[in-house]
């Protein structure tokens, strides 16, 4: 029932009523042309802000064209031809081949358009011998990628007298000339062409962890070093810490310390593979993208490569944007055997690839072709037992001394010291020789000639063989 009826006669309503406040906010009724001209200015605001946006796309579409652009896979070799085959575990290697078996590198249908390969390297600041080399398979669409790592004392099959592979790069004096022959050095050891290179200043390591605010790592060991020569000064202690630039640059490029021990290339190569990891899982991290021109600095500064640094960047955003992680990147080494490390054996120290697990992790996770590297694309070195000659997996040596034991001197014989000759004596005279003969003992009689052995009897056998009487002489 309305209350209108409960009020007194002739009272006026409330005005704190609910029917005051609705006649306050009630709107008159908009003319048409009203309504068209709101209609007008709602359709103007929307299309402003597609405008905006398409605007905020175009630029962003032109910044990724210019900060980043997908490479064109090079052309590579044709197909060797060769059977899908390869060593499976347990089988030994192939025996040694003659030079005329050796079969082109493997190539033809890549197993995806996706999957690229590099050959990144650096050089020692010092002795300008490249210090880390690296055989990198990005697998773009799969966000895979493997990362072997080669001992800079591998042995390869050249005529120099330094027959190790971080040699290769150094020897020429046109850089270009380096690459090429590093890679094609790399290509004997697994067996196709890295599709690019990418050759590194180490500076830019310690100015990429700059560059993402440092990283944290777990340092393995105490690492104290001095140089003066070199200006370089190696202070870290072991244990977890955030690092800098600095401290980074310490880090990868550590190998002796002051009190004369130093670690081997393997334990450094490990060291470095931990650290890269560490610098990975910071570098993949999206807030990273926002730095880019500063990425593009240092790429550009620090790095030679036959990839733009557009190039560069597109890799870098693939594996941000695709969900690349640490765990995703395989770091290894390549299997190896060590020679000799006898202070006389004349590759003392070196190493050399273990031919069967090498082609087990190449056709694995490394080739990026579907022909399978068997030992016929190879040129691989082995060195004997006592780590004084070579020999090659393609039976002829590019320096055919090195299959050549060394001539071992011996010392010559030394001639007795001469003695001194005897002092003079005065003569001595003399006496006189009787004239008289001298009468002398008898000498004592002889014993009687012992009696002869009685003869043999004759060997009814020996009679009955004819050769055995031969035979017995």
């Amino acid at each position: 029932m309305s209350n209108y009826g409960n009020r007194p006669n002739g009272a006026a309503p409330d005005p704190s009523g609910p029917g005051k406040r609705l006649e306050h906010g009630a709107k008159p009724p908009l003319s048409p042309e009203e309504a068209k001209r709101r209609r007008e200015r709602r359709i103007m605001i929307v299309m402003i802000a597609v405008a905006a946006v398409m605007v905020i796309a175009a630029s962003a579409v032109l910044l990724y064209n210019r900060w980043f652009k997908k490479p064109s896979l090079p052309p590579g070799p044709v197909s060797s031809g060769a059977p899908s085959t390869s060593l499976q575990p347990g089988e030994t290697p192939e025996p040694t081949l003659d030079i005329d078996a050796i079969q082109p590198k493997v190539g033809g249908v890549r197993k995806s358009d996706s999957i690229y390969t590099f050959l990144v390297f650096g050089a020692d600041v010092a002795s300008g011998l490249t210090d880390s080399m690296m055989v990198v398979t990005y697998d773009v669409a799969n966000q895979r990628a493997a990362v072997m790592s080669l001992p800079r004392d591998t042995l390869i099959n050249v005529r120099r007298w330094n027959k190790s592979l971080n040699a290769v790069y150094s020897s020429y004096k046109d850089p270009a000339q380096g690459v090429e022959a590093l890679k094609s050095e790399v290509s004997e050891l697994v067996g196709f062409t890295p599709d690019y290179y990418v050759k590194i200043d180490w500076e830019l390591v310690g100015e990429m962890v700059e560059a993402i605010g440092g990283v944290w790592f777990d340092v393995p060991r105490d690492m104290h070093y001095d140089d003066p020569t070199q200006d370089l000064h190696i202070h870290q202690d072991k244990g977890y810490r955030k690092l800098n630039g600095d401290d980074a640059m310490q880090i990868v490029r550590f190998r002796h310390s002051n009190d004369g021990t130093a670690i081997s290339d393997i334990t450094r190569l490990g060291i470095q593979h931990d650290f890269l990891k560490a610098v990975l899982k910071q570098t993949l991290q999206i807030q990273n993208m926002t730095k880019i021109t500063q990425l593009a600095d240092l790429f550009g500064r620090r790095v030679e490569s036959d990839l733009q640094v557009e190039n560069i960047l597109w890799f870098g955003s693939q594996a941000v944007f695709g969900g690349l992680g640490v765990d995703d990147v395989e770091f290894f080494t390549m299997p190896f055997y060590g020679a000799s490390n006898d202070r006389n054996a004349r590759y003392r120290g070196r190493v050399y690839p273990n031919q069967t697990e090498l082609l087990k992790v190449i056709n694995e996770k490394l080739n990026p072709y579907e022909e399978k590297v068997t030992i016929r694309q190879l040129d691989l070195i082995r060195v004997s037992a006592d780590g004084n000659t070579l020999s090659s997996s393609t039976g002829v040596l590019a320096d055919p001394s090195a299959g050549i034991p060394p001539v071992v001197n011996t010392p010559e014989p030394t001639a007795p010291p001469e003695s001194e000759p005897p002092a003079s004596t005065p003569p001595v005279e003399s006496e006189p020789l009787p004239t008289d003969p001298v009468e002398t003992e008898p000498p004592p009689a002889s014993d009687p000639p012992p009696e002869t052995a009685p003869p043999a009897e004759p060997d009814p056998a020996a009679e009955a063989d004819p050769g055995a009487d031969g035979a017995s002489q």
